[in-house]
């Protein structure tokens, strides 16, 4: 190859490399404006991924960390939808903290009357409900290698059946039932209901003999030894 050839390689390379650049640092810089300016932000990690709703790290509060809607300096909702998220799982502290981090809201904050407000993009409550749907799928399909209990959902996510035998570890029965509530309470809000309500039915493993049948948050729900007694 001719050494003129070769140098119009290179600069041809070096012109390619240099707009791959521009619009890398294009597409930060856009990404740094959509991004609400925001006050003091948490430091040190106290829960993994796994141990909060979404699946992000949460982080320790330093004591002038802002929970409330001032947190945001350039606050602006203009064409967010705005909901009011029960959290029956989670410190609330803990939750803003989470829900901020998690993507699926421009705005999350604890208002006057101590509600956690969650403000977002039509694309962002669409794949908060996605991630919804996903984790309910997972926790059923969890306890499919169970041999002491098993959940189904219904297809509108209105009800659970926790099929539980009576040498079941109950603590890891409750805590699958709880992630159940959470995503599902999420699932029905972010739809439009926010009178969300969850039918849990109970029943023996061995027998199918109906255990409990509640409706959540109305009536609490519980899994003890007494409950195969009566």
């Amino acid at each position: 190859m001719k050494k003129k050839n070769i140098v119009g390689i290179i600069i041809i390379a070096l012109f390619v490399i240099g707009i791959a650049a521009a619009l890398m640092q294009y597409k930060r810089e856009q990404t740094a404006l959509e991004q609400p300016e925001v006050g003091e932000e948490p430091e040190t990690v106290v829960l993994s991924a796994d141990e909060n709703p979404f699946g992000v790290e949460i982080k320790k509060i330093n004591e002038n960390y802002d929970l409330t809607r001032d947190y945001y300096k350039n606050y602006d909702n203009k064409g967010l939808e705005k909901f009011v998220i029960p959290n029956i799982t989670t410190d609330e502290r803990s939750y803003i903290i989470a829900l901020r981090e998690s993507g699926y809201c421009k705005y999350g904050y604890i208002d006057e009357e101590d509600n956690i407000i969650a403000e977002m993009t039509e694309q962002q409550k669409e794949d908060w409900i996605g991630n919804t749907e996903a984790v309910i799928h997972k926790t059923v399909l969890s306890a499919d290698g169970e041999d002491l209990y098993k959940f189904s959902v219904s297809e509108n996510y209105t009800m659970i059946e926790a099929d539980v035998s009576i040498n079941a570890h109950a603590t890891k029965v409750m805590d699958n039932i709880m992630r159940l509530l959470e995503e599902i309470e999420i699932y029905q809000i972010l739809n439009g209901n926010d009178n969300w309500s969850v039918n849990i039915v109970t029943k023996d493993f061995e027998t199918g003999r109906e255990l409990s049948n509640i409706n959540f948050p109305k009536e609490e729900w519980n899994l003890s030894a007494e409950m195969w007694d009566e």
